[in-house]
């Protein structure tokens, strides 16, 4: 029998997308964003809306995934390239071990690049970056094989750079389908004695926003929501957020709404191409007989702050960049021997990445290594909420946030500026309660949660049981002149 049509060995198909936020999916709400694919996976599991990426920034995100190990763990809190990937164990090498065959493809983030953190193969997509001597990535060989090398970076546009540019590319050579073909042929060529975990990394939503045509189009004359912009801005405007707006270049946007809108139309049509593709890769999976016996998840390393609050990006725990989408639809086999229905669940339960590694070992009735510090799923999944825990911390560079699933706290450490969100009654970040004396109690316990969290990992933004600001310089014109917008030959 192939182990990977049987009952008692579940496969794994676990999607990550880069820079999607939870409330850009039909599933969340939106009210124009077309993702019928997602939507579905979401009615036949449960849909995880309080998602919180602990650590909202590429390379530690994922770290933290696929660790299960939080930002104090593996020992980063921003974007470092160059840090090498030695915390573990790993979840793809702890599922390797177990006899799973295991495949990425897409985008890894590791250092070095062809680090492959225990997956058997990886076919890369390292969006132009060149670290430690990598000349090509599998992605480019394949562009370059097919004679469509020369074209991959003529939109013009770098790769953390907002504004609308049409893939120069035909449709199936964008990174989108590129990363999801390789998956499919993955499982065409897999071996049949053995279960398989397969990782398909798609680097989209990620700017530079290039959508194919077609995808463009179904947005072309579509006039998105204003961005949500908080009654807090005049009287508490992060650092941070300047910094941000410098670097992304939101001055020169500001006074250009039809550009704006053109971004958020060809970001739609990113995230349509990306439904789409995870529509191709299930009904592949489909009609090979594996996807009833397959868990599959799908996330987001973080979101985009998209012109929120006058911003973009990512990075802290604004709604935008911190709350991601987590579906998790379990296996037929399994969820008929655990009593689970099929049905659409909203749960607040306040999941993080960390979460994500021992979920599908779980599932996969794998043991879960001592190293692991987030939770597995499962009891939740089953409606065992209080076997969870009641909250989630996160730290990225010198913003700390907490999460309960009712309400969010932030701390800015270097302004020592805080806030309180009533996430379930406002979900875009609009009204900071941190001022209001009804909500002194929680701001109280939340901000205690945090101190917690930081004393118990000796972090020096608390000292003698409170909260310690660290004033960091801030260099207006540094910040404007540190675009690095193209990735090609960067080191």
């Amino acid at each position: 029998m192939d182990p990977a049509k049987n009952p008692e060995t579940p496969n794994v198909l676990f999607i990550c997308c880069d820079h999607l936020r939870a409330d850009w999916l039909g599933c969340n709400g939106h009210p124009i964003v077309m993702t019928p694919q997602i939507d579905e996976l979401a009615c036949e599991g449960i849909n995880f809306t309080q998602t919180f990426s602990e650590v909202p920034v590429c390379v530690p995100a994922r770290r933290v995934m696929m660790t299960g190990m939080n930002r104090y763990g593996i020992h980063m809190n921003v974007n470092v390239d160059g840090q090498p990937f030695t915390e573990g164990p790993k979840l793809a090498e702890v599922m390797t071990a177990t006899g799973y065959q295991t495949f990425a493809s897409g985008k890894l983030h590791t250092c070095p690049q062809r680090n492959r953190i225990g997956f058997e193969d990886v076919q890369l997509n390292e969006e132009g970056r060149k670290q430690g001597g990598l000349l090509k990535d599998d992605y480019e060989a394949f562009l370059d094989e097919h004679g469509y090398g020369h074209l991959a970076y003529t939109h013009g546009l770098g790769n953390n750079e907002y504004g609308l540019r049409l893939s120069p590319l035909p449709e199936p050579y964008t990174t989108t389908h590129w990363t999801a073909q390789r998956a499919m042929e993955f499982i065409d060529r897999r071996d049949p004695t053995r279960p398989f975990f397969m990782h398909v990394s798609f680097d989209k939503p990620h700017p530079p926003i290039t959508p194919p045509e077609s995808y463009y189009n179904l947005y072309r004359d579509v006039v998105f929501p204003e961005p949500a912009m908080g009654d807090w801005l005049d009287e508490k405007l992060p650092t941070r957020f300047r910094r941000l707006q410098l670097s992304n270049n939101f001055d020169d946007w500001r006074d250009h709404p039809l550009m704006i809108q053109q971004s958020l139309r060809g970001f739609a049509a990113m995230i349509t191409h990306i439904d789409s593709m995870v529509g191709v890769l299930l009904g592949h999976l489909r009609e090979n007989g594996l996807l009833d016996n397959t868990l599959v998840i799908f996330t987001s390393d973080h979101g985009d702050q998209l012109f929120d609050h006058g911003n973009l990006a990512k990075g802290d725990f604004f709604r935008g960049s911190t709350n991601v989408p987590y579906i998790v639809r379990p296996p037929r086999t399994w969820a008929k021997d655990h009593a689970f229905t099929f049905s659409h669940v909203d749960a607040t339960t306040p999941v993080g990445h960390q979460d994500t590694m021992p979920t599908i070992l779980d599932i996969c009735g794998v043991e879960i290594p001592d190293s692991v510090e987030g939770q597995s799923l499962v009891p939740v999944m089953l409606g065992e909420e209080d076997a969870f825990r009641e909250y989630t911390c996160g730290n990225c560079n010198v913003v700390f946030g907490v999460n309960d699933g009712e309400t969010k706290y932030m701390w800015f450490s270097d302004d020592d500026y805080e806030f309180l969100f009533d996430v379930q009654n406002d979900p875009h970040d609009l009204h900071d309660l941190s001022g209001d004396p009804a909500w002194e109690k929680t701001l109280v316990k939340q901000r205690q949660r945090i101190i917690d969290w930081m004393t118990k990992n000796d972090d020096p933004h608390v000292a003698d049981g409170k909260l310690n600001p660290i004033t960091v310089p801030f260099d207006a014109a540094a910040a404007r002149a540190r675009n690095g917008w193209n990735n090609r030959g960067r080191h």
